[in-house]
């Protein structure tokens, strides 16, 4: 028993999770902040859930006939499906629950991310209207961001952000531009996979598809109006600046500002740039507690 004991070494639980030392204020704040976003993100979404909101755009995904996605066209009718049939793949096959209860999910889902993604900002988030309106209606602003952050690390994340809104597709420059191959071959060897997975199934829909695509443009929209044309420039501006300076949160920029639609809720998608300014934050944080710590005791022990 005292051999193995000797042989198994010791993990020190308090250590590996930081209790050996004690919190700062600073991050007592920080905590704080967190667990206060969790509740609110519980409370809004136990009201939304009580009240039913205006899940308007998550309709779209529950109603949509998977024979006939694309019967409402582009405009601002109801229930107007505009993404590819490789969508179908994440929405289709748990649609056969109530409304109600795919609407809860799927709004669960949403704030999920966004506690994620913003941490200690998330009730300041949750208090602006982009986001509040992103997460009544049940869009894929945040998962869009969520994706976008992903897939420097994981560059098939992308997929989902070709698959959906297309335009956005345009930050794959920064891999392109930096010349990271491996990462920019993987994201468009995923999409076409799964793009082609969906075409063998679905080929009728993806004709459908195509044809929405290039036969309607993409309207520009209250209150921004501004049309997909004149914004991508500064979204390809925003990218290629943080592709060359090493930044990542211009490309959450440059990928918001090419969304095909700019409404109300798309700037939801920008607290994909949250993680990059917690961690600016937390890095300034470090360097003023290591300026203001008190230097070490010199020894007087004759350099003994």
């Amino acid at each position: 028993m005292t051999t193995l004991s000797r042989a198994v070494p010791r993990v020190d639980l308090r250590r590996a999770f930081g209790l050996d030392r004690p919190p700062t204020p600073l991050k007592l704040v920080r905590d704080a902040l967190v667990l206060l976003g969790a509740i609110a993100c519980v409370t809004y979404w136990w009201y939304l859930t009580s009240t039913g909101g205006l899940p308007v755009d998550v309709h779209a995904y529950w109603a949509a006939d998977p024979g006939n996605l694309y019967v409402h066209g582009p405009g601002p009718a109801d229930d107007a499906y505009l993404y590819a049939p490789s969508f179908e793949f994440l929405v289709g096959w748990w649609r056969a629950i109530p409304f109600e209860v795919y609407t809860a999910i799927w709004r669960a889902i949403l704030l999920v991310m966004l506690l994620y993604l913003a941490g200690p900002f998330t009730l300041f988030a949750l208090l602006t209207v982009p986001v509040a309106s992103e997460i009544n209606a049940a869009n894929i602003q945040i998962p869009l961001a969520l994706a976008v952050v992903a897939g420097f690390r994981w560059p098939a994340a992308w997929a989902f952000v070709i698959l959906t809104k297309i335009s956005p597709g345009v930050g794959l420059l920064w891999f392109a531009i930096r010349r990271e191959w491996r990462a920019l071959f993987v994201a468009l060897l995923v999409t076409a996979a799964i793009a082609a997975a969906s075409f063998v199934i679905w080929p009728g829909q993806w004709f459908a598809y195509l044809t929405l695509l290039t036969s309607h443009p993409a309207p520009s929209v209250a209150p921004y109006y501004l049309p997909l044309w004149t914004r991508l420039p500064f979204a390809i501006a925003f990218i290629v600046f943080g592709a060359l300076t090493n930044r990542r949160w211009p490309v959450v920029v440059g990928a918001t500002l090419a969304l095909p639609v700019y409404w109300i809720t798309s700037s939801a998608m920008l607290v994909g740039v949250l993680p990059y300014t917690r961690k600016w934050l937390g890095e300034l944080v470090h360097r003023w507690e290591a300026r203001s710590a008190p230097a070490p005791a010199l020894s007087v022990d004759g350099g003994a």
